[in-house]
């Protein structure tokens, strides 16, 4: 449930960001991917029609930003679980991301790890039919 929720509020942030701030259709594509893995990024970004280039950008900012100000936003939302410290820390911010989540305990560690994958799994299945459904607000 943690990283459904991950993928579809990535997925749902990225779109409204990109209305607000009025970007192109080929940002949007580009930025859908930012929580997963480079290599799915990359690949999910070619199958969409985004740029590789600013996918990849994307997803390492996301997971230094991630790496950075995790431990603080899990303090400040009261998360004290490890395990849903782990899954959100993996779904969000992914690789690295996860160095951070070792740090904080071999628990958070290992299911920050299995958030990634599924994460990316997620991700890659789910964005092409999301933006069928939202075909009007991409273009």
């Amino acid at each position: 449930m943690g990283v459904t929720a991950s993928v579809a509020v990535s997925a749902l942030s990225i779109t409204v960001l990109s209305l607000v701030l009025k970007l192109n259709q080929a940002m949007l594509l580009s930025l859908l991917p930012k929580s997963i893995t480079t290599p799915i990024g990359i690949s999910l970004a070619e199958q969409i029609g985004g740029v590789q280039a600013l996918t990849v950008v994307s997803i390492i900012l996301t997971g230094i930003v991630g790496a950075m100000f995790s431990p603080l936003l899990i303090k400040l939302a009261g998360i004290q679980h490890p395990v849903a410290i782990g899954i959100a820390i993996g779904s969000s911010s992914h690789v690295v991301g996860t160095t951070k989540a070792i740090e904080l305990g071999e628990v958070e560690g290992a299911m920050s790890s299995l958030s990634i994958a599924i994460a990316g799994v997620m991700t890659y299945m789910l964005i092409p039919p999301y933006l069928m459904l939202f075909q009007r607000i991409v273009q």
